[in-house]
């Protein structure tokens, strides 16, 4: 109990130095720091109100950088990044000509239809292709048997792939950067949300999608092209062979280039996708599957139309990496993974989403979605119309998270095309193109459109995402509030340290060392004949008068040159001494 006892007015004892040591340590601060005001609160000169002065200015400019400085921060978390125009031009040289997708709107050809019997299975595929509209609207929901449906398993893909028109009986002729191509070997046949379509210039299904990853198939298309790799953040390869697809612009203008002639063959309309007959022409993203049906442009039959083409790419510093994803709201290509394609879009993402959806509620995928699951099967006949319920946009909640989740890329790159259009010629004169020319009037006004599609400018700026305010930015600026305010700098961190944690601490230290050196020397003077403890030296003991210990020699009169310390350190260890009586063992 003696030596509990002992040991708990030890360390009171040293508590109440410390407090002491702090307090010196706080008076010693207040006379040096270079902190506005606090000097003088410090100056025991002054009168009190003038200290209370002094000490109430430097609370208010405190108050008022706390809420600058919130202020500040506030911005930094709310706005991380801000969207500018780049520095650096981008050359139509350096990136793809857009992906070219084109749609007759015939769903199917008229010669190839007409034989089916009504009642029959391809009777009621063709009633819902020709009436998607009428047939996706909820009051024919429960009116099942205007529609053929029950055991109809025919594939809708494969009837439109097999009755519509090809891209060889559409596209007549075709020119790219002032060379005419065969079209068979420009344009390949594509499934679409809009049905059979035609599309030029995309990227090849081996660096597309994922199931074509190791078909080991030749990218080398009709015309020598080779196919390459391009994604908007990455671009091309560094080598590249002489002639290669996605391929890029040759210069600006018409010349230079895509130019097609189009056949709508009107003979053998049967049911359009709209309101009329012509094409649906959209321009895209070479890593992105075509969605024609809702953003393609329409173009007129007997009309040549102009795309003038700009072109808006996105971009982003390294530097915004350590932002968060929501925080600067876009993805570099390599931080998500999709499951069907290989390079990750906004649109790729949304509609694996959707893919999965569709799964979920009617255990199949529609043939325009991407088939996410190996095992999925393709919606056929039978599922028309549970997917076109869970298609409506009441329903299209429950997928909104995943979607959701999808956030635009970093890089990307888009197309925005201006068209003007204008008739072909009805009267017998020369015309610039001989194919055109050599048509007949009535046929050429009735049947074909004319497509051109250029650049307009050989260098276009894009979109540059940076930091909005980086660190550097926002130390400065909280530095410049603190400095205006309180006089606050780096340095008054070190004093604050030093004054108000070391130099008490080291104090406290130094000074249970000196009690136990003085306490030894005052035992071995009392005992002479105890031996002196190895490692104490009795020549030298500790002080506090600085910061870190420092041996001071004793004189030969006996006599340490800071004796008046000594002394004063030496009472204070007789009043711990008294608080703390050694019991009689010890």
């Amino acid at each position: 109990m003696e030596l509990s006892a002992t040991h708990k007015a030890k360390r009171q004892g040293s508590s109440l130095f410390l407090l002491k040591s702090f307090i010196r340590s706080l008076k010693d601060f207040l006379n040096q720091t270079g902190l506005h005001g606090l000097k003088f609160v410090g100056d025991s000169n002054l009168s009190s109100w003038e200290r209370s002065f002094f000490f109430g200015s430097f609370v208010t400019a405190f108050i008022i950088t706390i809420h600058l400085i919130s202020n500040i921060y506030v911005k930094w978390d709310s706005t991380p990044v801000i969207i500018g125009i780049s520095p650096h031009a981008t050359s139509i040289l350096k990136v793809p000509f857009p992906a070219i997708t084109i749609c007759n709107m015939n769903q199917v050809q008229k010669s190839l239809v007409e034989k089916y019997r009504e009642g029959s299975f391809e009777s009621a595929l063709l009633k819902l292709l020709c009436g998607s509209d009428k047939w996706q609207s909820s009051e024919f929901d429960d009116d099942l048997s205007l529609l053929n449906i029950a055991g109809n398993t025919l594939s809708i893909s494969d009837f439109v792939s097999n009755h519509s028109q090809p891209c060889e009986r559409m596209l007549l002729y075709c020119r790219f950067s002032a060379v005419v191509h065969n079209c068979r070997d420009m344009f390949q046949q594509i499934m679409t949300d809009e049905g059979l379509c035609c599309v030029f210039n995309f990227e090849p299904p081996e660096y597309l999608y994922k199931p074509f990853a190791d078909s080991g198939r030749n990218l080398t298309n009709g015309f020598g092209l080779q196919g390459v790799k391009w994604d908007p953040e990455s671009g091309y390869p560094e080598e590249l062979p002489p002639k290669f697809f996605p391929s890029t612009a040759s210069g600006t203008g018409i010349t230079l280039g895509f130019t097609a002639v189009l056949d709508a063959q009107i003979s053998e309309y049967y049911c359009s996708s709209t309101n009329g007959p012509g094409f649906k022409v959209y321009f895209h993203n070479p890593i992105e599957v075509p969605m024609v049906k809702e953003a393609g442009l329409i173009t007129a039959i007997g009309y040549e139309t102009n795309y003038r083409i700009e072109m808006v790419r996105a971009e982003a510093v390294a530097a915004i990496r350590s932002i968060s994803r929501e925080g600067r709201q876009c993805l570099f290509k390599n931080e998500k993974d999709l499951i069907f394609y290989r390079i990750y879009t906004r649109l790729n993402c949304e509609n694996e989403c959707m893919s999965a959806y569709l799964y979920e509620s009617c255990s199949c995928i529609p043939f325009d979605f991407p088939k996410i699951y190996s095992n999925a099967s393709t919606c056929t006949m039978l599922d028309t119309f549970c997917v076109r319920r869970a298609q409506r946009s009441t329903n299209r909640p429950r997928w909104a998270k995943c979607r959701s989740q999808c956030l635009p890329t970093c890089f990307d790159l888009n197309y925005l095309a201006s068209g003007f259009s204008f008739p072909l010629a009805v009267n017998d004169f020369l015309l610039a193109n001989p194919l055109v020319e050599s048509i007949n009037k009535s046929y050429l006004g009735e049947n074909i459109a004319v497509i051109n599609v250029y650049f307009r400018e050989s260098v276009y700026y894009g979109n540059m995402k940076n930091a909005y305010v980086g660190l550097t930015e926002f130390l400065s600026n909280v530095g410049g509030v603190m400095g205006l305010f309180m006089g606050f700098s780096v340095i008054s961190l070190a004093e604050l340290l030093y004054f108000l944690i070391l130099k008490p601490l080291v104090e406290l230290f130094v000074w249970k060392r000196t009690s136990s050196h003085v306490a030894s020397e005052s035992s071995l003077k009392q005992n002479p004949g105890i031996e002196q403890p190895d490692g104490i030296d009795n020549q030298s003991f500790w002080h506090v008068r600085e910061l870190y210990p420092k041996g001071v020699a004793w004189e030969a009169n006996g006599r340490a040159p800071s004796e008046d310390l000594f002394l004063r350190h030496f009472e204070e260890f007789s009043q711990l001494e008294q608080m703390c009586p050694r019991s009689e063992g010890r």
